[in-house]
């Protein structure tokens, strides 16, 4: 997003760059000032996710919004960002809904999960490690599904956590 504001001349109000006019001394600089950081305050919104858009709805300044969102995606971490991906990979298209509102569903899904940053090679491992026993082994599934989601940055879960819990499967 941030590039495609730069390449719309717009980075220059998301990152705080273009000073407001002063409308007493330019009024009509000030005027535009005003409609173009408006613009892109709804190019935020209409790129963003229902949750984000709510969350954006107070806002009016595109560079108090863009750094909201910043931090507001900084503090999701993996955790959110691995089940986002898992959700994702379960999204199948299907013949009796609309083929476009799965595809909006992918381009969301995408959106929020790059948007948190470029998943960590052990982030990636412990997806697909999910991925590759939701058939055969739910339950096991199901208990590290459980437990990624109870997991923080101070006492995370990952592949190693899996290996072990496989372990313990395969002796059951």
């Amino acid at each position: 997003m941030q590039n495609y504001l730069l390449l719309k001349h717009g980075g220059g109000y998301i990152l705080g760059l273009v000073a407001h006019p002063d409308p007493s001394l330019d009024p009509s600089s000030a005027g535009h000032w005003d409609l173009n950081n408006l613009c892109i305050v709804a190019a935020l919104r209409t790129c963003s996710s229902s949750d984000e858009n709510e969350f954006l709805r107070g806002y009016t300044n595109a560079h108090l919004a863009w750094d909201a969102l910043k931090s507001r995606h900084e503090k999701v971490g993996p955790i959110a960002q691995i089940l986002l991906i898992q959700q994702a990979l379960t999204v199948k298209y299907l013949c009796s809904e609309r083929l476009s509102t799965t595809s909006t569903l992918l381009n969301d899904l995408v959106w929020r999960i790059y948007a948190i940053g470029i998943p960590k090679e052990e982030d990636f491992l412990t997806i697909m490690m999910l991925n590759a026993m939701a058939e055969d082994l739910p339950h096991v599934h199901n208990h590290i599904a459980d437990a990624l989601a109870t997991s923080t940055s101070n006492n995370p879960y990952g592949p190693s956590n899996i290996r072990s819990r496989l372990d313990v499967e395969q002796q059951l």
